[in-house]
């Protein structure tokens, strides 16, 4: 297949449709399939097709273990998605960014007509499993791709879709699902196309992706590491929309080449858990945090426990259902903050505004949950308002933001397995909060807000201490960072040299340096040999 792509377009005509056509509808998939089980359990049409996941009618005495089995079919997405993202560890420089997301398509298509074709729970099982593999793969493989075809002006607003993409497909969801539930009510209950029509949704984002992929380039980042260097140029050329012999389109390409040879002196796979010159091990582990705040910090609390959390202020179910998707909308919303800000405040300030933030709500929630008794309703209220403005801080750093982060921060070489064991991390994490946030609140009550604020507030010091600027950096230059620093905390204080030092350089030149054309040291502009 043509490295090129069959669409003609050149520079952020590329970039903006591959964020439009690839990133948003991989992750409106990865959004729209987390609520939606937890949408659809309570159509008559569901439970009484899979009596086994029935707790809405059934019995006291069967409804801890059918809880359990709705839990575990709940929480199959989760695990195929980890699966999903850890099999591109191996596969991801194998087959390429394209090949990688393409297949990852047709496998969120399969498990798709599966899941909407169950009659059965073992069918059930299976659907969400190989659904969630699809969607692990994709989530995993197309940051990666937009990151290293995207240049490094408008990388963040590109990869930061994801996000917008994210918290559009689980408000989608939440809607779709209550809407559609409301069927039941001008029919007899039992008509089971009330839940199947809404679950071909992530068939349908996924056609979308399959359609577009070979539309777009191939990485350049990836065909150097595979030897096609004159491809690689061809397309640096696109997406600078420069001429293919002109000194920044060689400066660039360059400039990957170096990188590229540097992370081959240590190519083997185990490479990425060892720290050596590059840093690997802490490269990686600032990619997996990121990840693990974006769950781990509270968001899924407020996201999918907000309805329970209107109806303990004495609204009714419909319409704590409703509130609950706006919270989620509200939420989507909240996503363009970072869009607008992410290239002019830096990612650090984003993550330190998020972590600040976030801590301040939980212990919030926390003090409400305390006060909240049968004749004092107000501190329910207090707690309702401060789930909106938690919503507000949660995407200013780990809704998009953490996607982008992510992929900068690791060496082309090793993006690829990295970015699966990020996006592992997210899934796992996903999976662990969904399974433990019902026992943590029967046990312990308005105390499991604490345990969500300590979390969110561990951030606050990871992220100030360990966390680099990458904001105006190109991807090579900032593996220079990494490579040049001295230590894990020398890190952060080199990196805002190196970014200060390029807007200076900038500032005087009165132009935007191309992505080869800036380290610490001179650069010559050399021809490399193809």
């Amino acid at each position: 297949m043509k490295a090129d792509g069959f669409f003609p377009g050149k520079g952020s005509t590329i970039q903006t449709l591959m964020a439009t056509l690839i990133i948003m509808p991989t992750f409106l998939a990865g959004g729209y399939i987390q609520p939606f089980l937890g949408g659809i359990v309570t159509y008559p049409s569901f439970y009484t097709g899979f009596p086994e996941v029935d707790t809405t009618t059934s019995p006291a005495h069967l409804k801890a273990h059918r809880s359990l089995i709705e839990g575990v079919v709940n929480a199959c997405v989760n695990l195929g998605s980890v699966l999903g993202a850890l099999s591109c560890m191996y596969t991801g420089n194998r087959l390429g960014r394209r090949l990688s997301v393409a297949i990852g398509a047709i496998i969120n298509i399969f498990g798709t007509a599966i899941f909407i074709s169950s009659y059965n729970l073992g069918q059930l099982i299976a659907g969400r499993l190989i659904l969630g593999f699809g969607i692990g793969m994709t989530i995993a493989t197309a940051p990666v791709w937009q990151a290293e075809t995207s240049t490094t002006h408008n990388r963040g607003h590109h990869v930061i879709v994801a996000g917008i993409g994210t918290a559009g497909g689980v408000a989608l969801s939440s809607w779709l699902t209550y809407l559609f539930g409301l069927v039941h009510l001008h029919t007899d209950g039992h008509e089971s196309w009330n839940w199947r029509v809404p679950g071909l949704m992530t068939g349908v984002f996924a056609l979308v992706i399959l359609a577009s992929t070979y539309a777009f380039p191939e990485s350049p980042r990836w065909l150097v590491m595979a030897g096609r260097h004159e491809d690689a140029r061809r397309i640096l050329a696109r997406i600078t929309d420069d001429d293919v012999n002109s000194e920044t389109v060689i400066a660039d390409l360059y400039a990957v080449i170096r990188a590229n040879d540097e992370a081959a002196e240590a190519a083997d796979f185990w490479s990425i858990f060892r720290m050596g010159k590059e840093k690997m091990s802490y490269r990686v582990f600032l990619a997996c945090s990121s990840q693990w705040y974006s769950q781990m910090a509270g968001s899924a609390l407020i996201t999918y426990y907000s309805r329970q959390l209107f109806r303990t202020i004495g609204l009714d179910q419909d319409l704590a259902n409703i509130l609950g998707s706006v919270v989620l909308t509200w939420k989507w919303l909240c996503c363009f903050i970072s869009f607008f800000t992410i290239e002019m405040a830096g990612r650090r300030k984003l993550f330190l505004v998020s972590g600040i933030g976030m801590t301040v709500c939980m212990f919030c929630l926390a003090i409400c949950g305390s006060q909240v008794s049968a004749e004092r309703r107000a501190p329910a209220y207090a707690g309702v308002v401060f789930a909106f403005i938690f919503v507000i801080f949660y995407p200013i750093g780990f809704l998009g933001p953490n996607y982008v982060y992510s992929q900068e921060i690791i060496t082309t070489r090793f993006r690829a397995p990295a970015s699966g064991l990020s996006i592992g991390v997210h899934w796992l994490t996903s999976f662990t909060v969904s399974l433990t946030t019902p026992l943590g609140f029967n046990a312990i009550g308005w105390k499991y807000y604490l345990v969500w604020g300590g979390s969110a507030a561990s951030s606050i010091p990871i992220v100030y201490f360990l966390y680099p600027e990458t904001t105006g950096l190109s991807i090579e230059e900032i593996d220079g960072v990494f490579i040049d620093s001295s230590s894990i905390l020398d890190t952060p204080r080199l990196a805002r040299e190196r970014v200060k030092q390029k807007r200076e350089m900038q500032g005087e030149e009165g132009i935007q340096l191309s992505d080869g054309q800036f380290k610490s040291e001179d650069v010559q502009v050399e021809r490399p040999e193809n």
